[in-house]
């Protein structure tokens, strides 16, 4: 999900009664004063090194196994709506 899409959806939730109780686990570390609330962009980097140097490894996906795939899901229908 992108950022500005992220922050979109937030707003609704603040916005929403309902929905807001969902997120006080991440209103409960809003700290007062001088000192700011940021959102931290999740990133896969760290965790990807981190199981390199452990060795583990996978194999690239191959170009005609993507093809076959993104073949068979048009096939079953997936992306009419």
């Amino acid at each position: 999900m992108e950022i500005e899409e992220f922050q979109k959806a937030l707003g609704r939730m603040m916005d929403n009664p309902d929905l807001v109780t969902l997120l006080r686990p991440l209103m409960a570390y809003k700290m007062s004063g001088s000192r700011q609330v940021r959102f931290i962009e999740s990133t896969n980097d760290y965790n990807t090194q981190v199981l390199y140097r452990l060795g583990f490894q996978w194999p690239t996906t191959a170009a005609d196994y993507v093809h076959r795939f993104v073949d068979t899901i048009v096939g079953f229908d997936f992306f009419n709506v």
